[in-house]
């Protein structure tokens, strides 16, 4: 797994508690989802930072907009990771 996208795996430090509610895919809909895209874009680059690297472009908004939409759909925070992750990597082409 790459580093850049393993950054997701912090994502979990966000209180679950107050991620469980049905609703829309949209990014920013409401606050549950927009501390969800904040936590996981602050990770990705507080990871990429660390590594001395640069994402490449919109690949953070694709990546947490994606974890957003995966949980709005019920997802576990896990499953959104794992989903997000491949899913980054191959749009990306990242190996």
């Amino acid at each position: 797994m790459k580093p850049v996208l393993h950054t997701l795996l912090l994502v979990g430090s966000l209180s679950l508690t107050l991620l469980a509610r049905p609703g829309t895919a949209q990014v920013g809909n409401n606050m549950k989802d927009q501390m969800i895209f904040h936590y996981c874009s602050k990770a990705m680059d507080g990871e990429l930072s660390k590594a001395g690297k640069t994402a490449p472009s919109g690949m953070v908004s694709y990546t947490c907009g994606c974890v957003v939409q995966q949980m709005d759909a019920r997802a576990s925070l896990d499953q959104a990771k794992a989903i997000c992750q491949a899913n980054a990597m191959q749009k990306y082409s990242l190996p």
